[in-house]
């Protein structure tokens, strides 16, 4: 019997499973290696911070997926992989032999900044995120109406902005928080969202504004606190929460799993998905780079895009067959969702923004998610 390795749970892998499992012989295992049960939906978590999102509205159960589509859960990061002998090593020790494999791990946190892990918190992985933000949330709520408090979110890109606008509107929603609570959105760029076109900048400037969140640019955190953040440069700031929205980097193993990687570290795969040195290896979503192809947007865009080709080869691959191209396009999609019935996106250099956007993206992301069982 031969052996189809998952690994990572990631949003490309689950729809995959829920939507092309099937096309598989019955002579292959499928296993899927995952750290966690639950894992969320990306496109989904600015409303869940925000409280219009419960758990299970925006995070997939891969119990039940796999249960559904008859593929074993192993629990688990990838340690290392050993291509020669195509065997990959697990953090927790278990060693999985394979036939093929398919990457989709996503990103980490790998540099941290002093002081993060004892007075913040990263929001990556975001299963550790989550339990923090509940914490801060309750000791906001517990201080006294004349003990005011600074939250700062700190990162320029999307989802520090949208992690701002989050945190904002939760706590406007919040019946039992006392004390006013300012919110700063910190980061060490002279420009908000940089890779975005001048118009998206100059839209999320203003929606920050009309929020009441104080933008901080040119701000390059250094150090954390109890009480402030500091830069290299003696500049200090007090704050009483911090919240680090890192872009994130391909866990260590990467580096030396003898995969081609590209100058940012992210494995090198060519237009069917295939990594570029080694054809039984497949990646996909943030932790890969089509060669060729425009840096991706959102990850959830990416899944998206990319499942379906992936399910494609992976089957043809087993059978023997030609594979299918994956076309990325020349520009991405990028919606940035303000948690008020508000959405702003980017195509390219077009810009747009509305309620209507938003609940297009509501409806598109409640269908995604209407596609994975349910305990």
């Amino acid at each position: 019997m031969r052996t189809l390795l998952l690994a990572g749970g990631g949003l490309t892998h689950a729809l995959y499973l829920a939507n092309a499992r099937h096309l598989l012989p019955d002579d292959v295992r499928v296993i899927l290696v995952s750290p966690e049960r639950f894992v969320p939906y990306s496109g989904m978590l600015p409303g869940l911070i925000a409280g219009r999102f419960r758990f299970r509205d925006c995070h997939i159960d891969l119990g039940q997926l796999c249960r559904a589509t008859h593929t074993e859960l192993q629990f688990g990061r990838l340690a290392s992989l050993d291509l020669a002998q195509r065997r990959a090593q697990l953090d927790n020790g278990d060693a999985i032999g394979f036939d093929l494999l398919s990457v989709n791990t996503g990103l980490q946190a790998t540099d941290t900044i002093p002081g993060l892990a004892e007075h913040g918190m990263s929001t990556r992985p975001i299963s550790g995120f989550l339990p923090r933000w509940q914490e801060t949330l309750a000791d906001l709520c517990a201080r006294d109406r004349n003990n005011p408090a600074n939250l700062a979110v700190i990162g320029g890109n999307l989802d520090g902005v949208e992690m701002a606008l989050a945190v904002r509107q939760r706590l406007l929603h919040e019946d039992n928080l006392k004390a006013p609570v300012s919110i700063h959105l910190v980061h060490g760029g002279g420009k908000l969202l940089p890779e975005f076109p001048l118009a998206a900048q100059l839209r999320a400037a203003q929606l920050l504004q009309e929020r009441e969140i104080r933008v901080h640019p040119l701000f390059d955190v250094a150090r954390v606190d109890d009480q402030q953040i500091y830069t290299d440069r003696h500049q200090h700031l007090p704050m009483d929460s911090v919240i680090w929205c890192v872009s994130g980097q391909p866990g260590a193993w990467v580096k030396t799993s003898g995969l081609a990687l590209t100058d940012r570290g992210r494995i090198q795969v060519n237009a069917h998905l295939q990594a570029v040195n080694h054809p039984f290896v497949f990646a996909a979503g943030a932790v890969a780079s089509v060669t060729g192809g425009p840096e991706p947007g959102a990850a959830a865009n990416l899944a998206l895009r990319q499942a379906p080709v992936l399910a494609a080869n992976l089957a043809r691959a087993l059978a023997g067959e030609p594979l299918r191209r994956y076309k990325p396009g020349r520009r991405t999609l990028s919606i940035i969702t303000t948690s008020n019935d508000y959405a702003l996106a980017r195509y390219g250099n077009q810009v747009w923004g509305g309620k209507w956007l938003e609940r297009w993206k509501y409806r598109r992301d409640r269908k995604v998610m209407a596609s994975f069982p349910r305990a």
